[in-house]
């Protein structure tokens, strides 16, 4: 079989190295099959919101055979079984199968589900991958469903033992990653053994976001001269993000929702001033890992479902929305997402580096302000 040209999206189970990926690639190997990596874009914290922002980034798809998917754990944790969050979840991983074989109609798409520590799998139907499983069955793609392999082959006692979790989301390594690794490696072979390529079925949901549309936001400022570029490198990664600390971004969305803001977390981040119409938020972007030292920086996103409330599946019509450097007004409602933690104050020099949005419906007067200068305006990407 020749190499399988492989995109990977997923969260931080795929991004550990060493961990389940390197030695599922060479229990994948040992099989007979060659995975060639054309971009590993897994990024810890993340969810399928993530995914479908850096497939629609970048050219990835357009050189892939297969495309791995891996964010079931993290979804699970930001989404939960909540019927309206997970309808919401939903609509977003179908529009990741659903814009990947639009845009490849060729390529394989496997999803992997793993499981955290104490998680709802086992002792309840969980509805993250429960609903992967369906999708996955809709669109004639693979489920690679770890955690129901671990229950089945080795029971309860082992996926249950403290020593099999390092902590409460990721596998203990090399012992229990490699078991991990044998089963997706085990799925991936029966997955490329059955015919592929089956035409594109109707969708599931009408209001779907494989039709979502991204801000790329350092493409958006190359040409603002007062709009530093931030870099960020170490052996893993490499992110190019935009110091908006000085400048505010505005929007008009006409039948859709912001769906997700990207950003760079690191020790002196600033908070995110978000407004969606009257309310203005005050959004940590901080990561425990970054303010403990951990970590020198993470990329990360903050999910904007909070915006909405009750309201989240509803249509939406016209709506404006605005992104700039938050200051410490009492009139900012204060927002952390469910993996941040809580932001004091914060020196006037702090840096906001912001990659892109992703929103669903059509983009309309977006506009990027400097606080010291006229308008500059820029066009947006549009579903």
């Amino acid at each position: 079989m020749p190499a399988l040209r492989t995109t990977i999206v997923g969260g931080s189970n795929t991004v550990m190295e060493p961990g389940y990926l390197s030695q599922m690639l060479a229990a994948a190997a040992r099989r007979g099959i060659d995975l060639d990596i054309v971009e590993n874009l897994a990024v810890g914290g993340t969810t399928s919101a993530y995914g479908l922002f850096r497939l629609k980034a970048g050219d990835a798809l357009d050189r892939s055979d297969l495309l791995i998917v891996e964010y079931a754990l993290n979804d699970a944790f930001i989404y939960g079984d909540e019927r309206r969050q997970f309808r919401h979840w939903a609509r977003i991983y179908e529009g990741i199968l659903r814009y990947a074989l639009t845009r490849n109609p060729r390529l394989r798409i496997c999803t992997i589900v793993l499981g955290a520590r104490n998680g709802s799998w086992l002792g309840s139907v969980p509805a993250i991958d429960a609903g992967i499983h369906y999708l996955s069955d809709w669109y004639g793609t693979a489920c690679i469903d770890i955690s129901r392999g671990l229950m089945r082959k080795f029971g309860r006692q082992v996926v249950t033992d403290p020593a099999f979790y390092v902590d409460q989301g990721h596998y203990a390594r090399p012992i229990a990653t490699a078991m991990v690794a044998d089963l997706a490696a085990d799925g991936l072979a029966a997955a490329l053994a059955r015919e592929g390529g089956t035409a594109l079925p109707p969708p599931v949901d009408p209001d779907h976001f494989a039709e979502a549309g991204i801000v790329d936001v350092p493409a958006i400022f190359a040409a603002v001269k007062d709009a530093p570029l931030a870099e960020f490198h170490n052996r893993r990664f490499a992110f190019s993000a935009i110091d908006l600390a000085r400048h505010r971004l505005s929007l008009e969305l006409e039948g859709g929702k912001l769906l997700g803001v990207f950003h760079m977390s690191t020790p002196d981040v600033a908070p995110l001033a978000l407004t969606r119409g009257d309310t203005s938020y005050r959004c940590s972007l901080l990561k425990g890992g970054v303010r403990d030292g951990k970590f020198k920086f993470l990329a990360a996103m903050l999910p904007c479902e909070f915006l909405y409330g009750a309201d989240l599946l509803q249509p939406a019509g016209a709506e404006s929305f605005a992104l700039a450097r938050a200051d410490d007004d009492p009139a900012l409602k204060p927002h952390v997402a469910k993996d941040n933690v809580a932001q004091g104050s914060v020196p006037e020099n702090a840096p906001l580096p912001l990659l892109g949005l992703l929103y669903s419906g059509r983009c309309r007067n977006f506009t990027a302000n400097a606080t010291s200068q006229p308008p500059i305006r820029r066009a947006a990407n549009s579903a």
